[in-house]
């Protein structure tokens, strides 16, 4: 297997992120991001940190092996620890929580709602808000372990009152109460979020995309005392082409040759495809227009 090419739809599957993915129907299921690829950056950076700290201290250089397997089965936490400490085989359960209940997504009157009550005093004030305090004394849910046992049985509970408020309604009164709960957003939606743009998540460059729109790219998910320096745009293509080469020692005349062969591109100038292509295009567009 190590000598395989790594790539994040063959790592999700290899992981076991797939087979907890979803529900009893819809399982296997991808996530709906490159996690695996993403976790493995992420172990990269720590690595490459440590590694520097190190070598602050010692002197001493590491070569760092990092594995996109092995990075997304860490991330897996109790997923992996549960089997491995206490002989569980992990199951999908859909939006559910495995380690508490009520905590998942439920079904409101307009839109769903992640609720997340695992300490027993968020459930007994949960049971409060929703008007059903008896729910609290109730011998199925009333300790942590029953609550788990008939979590479909209290999600039908409490989804038949939470169908009398929005989504967005219920956040804000259960959040008053020290009840953890959100509404499921879309990207833009979270984007548009108070606090992401406040804390400036999104920045633009000087630099244009299509439709002469602004290039917008995302910080990372922490900040400083300071803010972040002002974000450089990425090079277009061929941008540094003949400065690279240059330093490496061609000269003009054979860097040039090299992108009349199709090896290079150079900035604000078509490609050797391009230019073969021209001629077909303009044919096109004369067609086109009679």
């Amino acid at each position: 297997m190590g000598r395989r090419p790594a790539y994040d739809q063959i790592v999700q599957g290899l992981s076991g992120v797939m087979s907890v993915t979803g529900d009893a129907q819809t399982a296997p299921l991808r996530t709906g991001f490159p996690i695996a690829d993403t976790i493995a950056g992420l172990t990269a950076s720590f690595a490459i940190t440590a590694a520097l700290v190190e070598q602050r201290q010692t002197g001493r250089g590491r070569k760092i092996d990092v594995s996109l397997l092995e990075s997304t089965l860490a991330a897996m936490g109790w997923v992996v620890s549960n089997h491995l400490n206490g002989n569980v085989d992990p199951q999908p359960i859909g939006n559910e929580n495995f380690t508490a209940s009520p905590s998942g997504t439920f079904a409101t009157g307009c839109g769903p709602l992640n609720i997340a009550a695992n300490e027993q005093k968020q459930f007994e004030a949960l049971c409060d808000i929703v008007g059903k305090p008896e729910l609290k004394t109730d011998p199925l849910f009333r300790e942590r372990q029953s609550r788990k046992d008939y979590r479909v049985a209290l999600k039908r509970e409490l989804e038949a009152a939470l169908a009398a408020k929005s989504a967005a309604e219920w956040e804000t009164l259960f959040n008053a109460k020290g009840v953890p709960a959100g509404c499921v957003l879309s990207v833009p939606q979270v984007l548009n979020e108070a606090q992401i743009v406040g804390r400036k998540f999104v920045e633009s460059l000087q630099a244009e995309v299509s439709g002469g729109q602004a290039m917008r790219v995302t910080r990372p998910g922490f900040r400083l005392e300071t803010d972040y320096p002002e974000p450089s745009p990425p090079p277009s293509l061929g941008q540094h082409t003949e400065k690279w080469l240059g330093q490496l020692g061609f000269t003009p005349e054979e860097i040039q040759a090299l992108g009349q062969r199709g090896v290079v591109a150079f900035d604000n100038r078509p490609t050797v495809k391009e230019t073969i292509r021209m001629p077909d295009l303009k044919a096109r567009a004369e067609t086109s227009s009679t």
